[in-house]
């Protein structure tokens, strides 16, 4: 049973203690302004580049913002993508979502997507909103809010129309917003809610310690 015990409080000690990393990223807190014209037919990606933190190995699910330049300026269909960055254009696509679409009577709209992807930490990443892979649309005219809160990265951009496959050949305009950066939401593995197997583990071992407690309980008899 003492073999029993020490294992059980190994387990409980090794969950509690053994705390993933929290390096998610937040830049939502502030906001300085916008940058424009993000659409048909404007600029047709806007993107923000990151870098995965120390024990970062999946990212779980990043958000990024849009806001409607002017009233009744249309709608537009629009897709979130994660790709690893070398310093001036994307590398390698990661992750493409379905299509997402930015209604114009929404004053602020978060897209959120949920890509479950395998990172590496120390490695640069970028994270973009583009039109360019789907056909022509009719013109519209929307905003990227900036924030005051700065990560190392920078807001990058490309007029490239609809040609998707540009962007993982040529050169992005970027740092065009100085120091600050656009909203952006990335949640790794750091800060994920532990699995079903994980919470099974938990209680396993906080069992075994309390029924390794309760054999080892002494009787105290009083005369």
């Amino acid at each position: 049973m003492k073999s029993m015990l020490k294992v059980a409080i190994l387990v409980s000690s090794a969950l509690c203690f053994a705390t993933p990393a929290l390096a998610d990223i937040d830049t939502t807190g502030t906001d300085i302004g916008n940058v424009q014209q993000f659409g048909a037919t404007n600029t047709a990606t806007y993107g923000q580049t990151f870098t995965a933190g120390a024990g970062d190995t999946t990212l779980s699910s990043f958000s990024m913002y849009l806001r409607d330049r002017f009233s009744g300026s249309g709608t537009l269909d629009l897709k979130g993508y994660i790709a690893t960055w070398d310093g001036s254009k994307a590398g390698t696509l990661l992750y493409s979502s379905g299509v997402q679409t930015m209604n114009a009577a929404a004053t602020l709209q978060e897209f959120a997507f949920a890509p479950n992807i395998a990172v590496t930490p120390g490695q640069e990443y970028v994270a973009f909103l583009s039109i360019s892979d789907l056909p022509e649309q009719s013109d519209s005219t929307f905003r990227m809010p900036v924030s005051g809160n700065t990560i190392p990265g920078l807001f990058v951009f490309m007029n490239n129309g609809t040609n998707f496959g540009d962007l993982f050949v040529n050169g992005w305009s970027q740092g065009f917003l100085g120091d600050n950066d656009v909203w952006l939401k990335v949640d790794f593995n750091g800060n994920a809610v532990p699995e079903p197997a994980t919470w099974a583990m938990m209680i396993a071992g906080f069992g075994l310690a309390g029924a390794g407690m309760r054999r080892r309980a002494v009787k105290v008899a009083f005369a």
